[in-house]
């Protein structure tokens, strides 16, 4: 082991004072940095956390911008609004920037938002949406509201530039020469800093695509916008589905009743970048169309792949030889769970998903 640092001298101390009369925000690590993260918003499902955050219970960091890509249908805005609802549980308000008019009260209901409590802002253009979420951001840090707000912008695919909005209303036909990606790379350089500052957690969603020229697929897509929200955003999601048909057999598998072919769909989550755990993380979730996304779902598996619960065959059993049984007979005991399974998952997360 390294032996341990001399103290700092107090001429050396009387140095950095010239940083601190410089940048007021300058501090050691230790005491609170800006770079250090100190609350985190549940996502609404324990393995999605885990990903995320190395942790089951804690969820997307504060005061960061973070990403959910996908194609259509894949559950972007379902997952962004349920977290933008767990953190208004908590007295955070939530502001939601709107391209595709697609979040309703109906809608923002449903996954537990008070629609009465949620500042909705429906933006055209990416000049506009970065005027407005740094004006937002500057209040926030002049009026000493720090982490009470958190922001979301959905998507980053539909927003135009204002150049293009331009030439739509001059029938004019020009093709964007990147002036779109540069202000997107623009914007998202602009929140990054003021995000920490204000202690604001900015959650976008965006499209993602193949790219034609490629000989093979890819397992990392294509963003919409360029390369801007992949480079400045801390934590990036990749997610993908498989609708799920319904089983009739199965009495818990709950449909609308109009909804005779499918109950659900599986969402696969990627981390293709993290800032804060090993990037490249994969968990499998179940959305219900009836009761949502299932906080619970994929455990199992990370159980089995963490070596907290051991399958033999069809049955399970513990480390320490106890029988289990078939899933059925145990995937809804929650004593078992609460004092077995999730801190034996909960502390195997500790050790695995860290940067060394």
């Amino acid at each position: 082991m390294p032996d341990k640092d001399p103290d700092i001298s107090s001429d050396a101390l009387k140095c950095l004072d010239t940083i601190d009369k410089l940048n007021p925000l300058a501090s050691f690590l230790s005491e609170g940095s800006l770079s250090n993260v100190t609350e985190y918003h549940d996502t609404g499902c324990m393995v999605l956390n885990s990903i995320i955050s190395g942790s089951m219970y804690k969820g997307v960091p504060g005061g960061r911008i973070i990403g959910f890509a996908g194609p259509s249908m894949t559950g972007k805005t379902y997952i962004i609004n349920k977290i933008l609802a767990n953190a208004q549980k908590k007295g955070i308000v939530p502001v939601i920037f709107d391209t595709e008019a697609a979040v309703d009260e109906v809608s923002a209901t449903g996954v537990g938002l008070d629609p009465t409590k949620v500042k909705y802002v429906p933006v055209q253009t990416v000049e506009e949406t970065r005027n407005m979420t740094v004006k937002l951001l500057d209040s926030i840090i002049d009026k000493k509201q720090q982490g009470k707000f958190i922001i979301s912008i959905d998507s980053l695919g539909n927003l135009c530039s204002q150049k293009e909005l331009d030439d739509v209303e001059k029938n004019k036909t020009a093709a964007d020469m990147g002036t779109r990606a540069k202000g997107l790379k623009s914007m998202m350089r602009t929140l990054t800093f003021k995000a920490a500052e204000a202690n604001t957690t900015i959650i976008f969603s965006n499209h993602t695509y193949d790219d034609p020229a490629a000989l093979f697929p890819t397992l990392v897509k294509n963003q919409s916008g360029g390369k801007g929200p992949v480079y400045l955003a801390s934590v990036l999601v990749q997610l993908a589905k498989r609708d799920e048909k319904h089983d009739k057999s199965n009495e818990d598998d709950q449909v609308i009743a109009s909804a005779n072919r499918y109950s659900g769909c599986t969402l696969r989550a990627l981390t293709v970048k993290n800032r804060f755990i090993p990037p490249f993380l994969e968990c499998e979730m179940y959305l219900n169309f009836k009761t949502g996304l299932d906080k619970y779902s994929g455990l199992r598996e990370v159980a089995i792949g963490q070596g907290v619960v051991i399958q033999t065959g069809s049955t399970y059993q513990l480390p320490d030889g106890t029988k289990l049984g078939y899933y059925k007979n145990w995937k809804d005991d929650k004593e078992l769970w609460a004092k077995t399974i999730l801190p034996g998952i909960e502390g195997k997360l500790k050790e695995v998903y860290k940067y060394s």
